[in-house]
């Protein structure tokens, strides 16, 4: 199974990539194709993992573990946390 993406841009953003040559990016694009669905999925998983470790890092060690979430929720999402408490 082959996406139909082109391989300068980005599924359901149209952002294209601009600082790798168009024939690098689409070699990267089409090795990332052959992988399985698995496999990517796992690939996302891993870098959503590694993410959250970079953000998690990044807070005070002195908040409390309700402020600590709070202001993980609100970095990692860019938004501010929904929850009044």
């Amino acid at each position: 199974m082959v996406s139909q993406i082109e391989p300068d841009r980005y599924a359901d953003t149209g952002f294209s990539v601009k600082d790798t040559a168009p024939k690098i990016n689409a070699l990267i694009f089409h090795r990332m194709m052959q992988k399985t669905p698995s496999e990517r999925m796992l690939m996302g998983m891993d870098m959503l993992a590694t993410a959250r470790q970079l953000v998690w890092s990044t807070l005070p060690p002195e908040l409390t573990d309700q402020a600590r979430r709070k202001a993980f929720y609100e970095r990692f999402y860019n938004e501010p946390c929904p929850l009044k408490k």
